[in-house]
């Protein structure tokens, strides 16, 4: 019993340190996306600019590869989006009659913020250079960007070790489990290799008992983690709530362990019929 629990403990810590490590990506893979849909590139136009070139010029940069959205705004609508930021705030040009200092403006997001050096040398080589007047890029956000990038890159990586162990380490406990189930048993699979049993018969049980030790395993490491995700209170946040799927993460889970639990019972136990024949004295 107390093996049985040992093994079932083990195999379960394993799996929770996984589903930790899952849910760090997870976090950081959400906030890359969000990051991503704020870190924009804003292109301010110059006011002699006509409309036709200015809508050729939007159309060009919408069919680069590495542009996901472009949205032009004229003088008018950013100076209503810079009213709309400040609501609590008179109008200061129309209290004192002055005419919108505002430019029209491009605002252009990427695919990744990173790319944003590759549109402004574009622009600064096109027949549009002479259009524009600045360009703002968001560098705090980009280094933001940088930062997470190389988190999940990390993480992602410690997943693939997780799982190694996880596998491995799952093999051997089951295994080792099963042998010692084997030797208490030992004078009863001899006696019933003796009257004839057929080798699946023997196997079952001991193939049974290494798929509960780990279908209790996995319910035992999502105890564990929704304790953790409830202390944490992550799934207050929204990214994190659109982005983590706990009911596939479980099914997974609960397949593969299974599948290992089988597999490692099942070799346990072949072996040991291969060299059990007689009955011990």
């Amino acid at each position: 019993m107390l093996l049985s629990v040992a093994t079932t403990v083990m195999m379960g810590l394993i799996l929770f340190i996984f589903n930790i490590v899952m849910v760090l990506n997870v976090l950081t893979t959400s906030s890359i996306n969000t990051i991503n849909e704020k870190a924009d590139l804003i292109i301010y136009v110059s006011e002699n600019a006509s409309m036709l070139n200015i809508t050729n010029m939007l159309n060009d940069i919408k069919s680069l590869p590495v542009v996901k959205e472009a949205e032009y705004k004229s003088a008018g609508e950013a100076l209503k989006d810079f009213l709309k930021a400040y609501p609590d705030k008179a109008d200061p040009f129309s209290t004192y009659n002055i005419d919108n200092p505002l430019p029209g403006n491009i605002r252009i997001l990427t695919k990744k913020p990173e790319q944003h050096p590759l549109v402004i040398d574009y622009l600064n080589t096109s027949n549009y250079k002479n259009l524009l007047l600045d360009m703002e890029s968001s560098n705090e956000n980009q280094e933001i960007v940088s930062r997470l990038v190389k988190v999940t890159s990390f993480t992602e990586k410690l997943i693939i070790g997780v799982i190694i162990t996880f596998v491995f380490g799952s093999l051997l406990i089951i295994i080792n489990a099963i042998h010692l189930s084997i030797f208490t048993r030992k004078r009863e699979i001899q006696i019933m290799q003796l009257v004839g049993a057929r080798p699946s018969m023997i196997r079952f049980p001991f193939v049974f008992e290494g798929a509960i030790y780990s279908t209790v395993a996995v319910f035992f490491s999502f105890f564990l983690l929704v304790a953790f995700i409830e202390g944490s209170h992550l799934m207050e946040f929204q990214v994190f709530k659109e982005s983590f799927y706990p009911a596939s993460l479980f099914g997974l889970e609960l397949a593969g362990s299974i599948l290992i639990g089988v597999i490692s019972s099942f070799f346990a136990i072949n072996y040991y019929l291969k060299r059990t024949l007689v009955l011990d004295k």
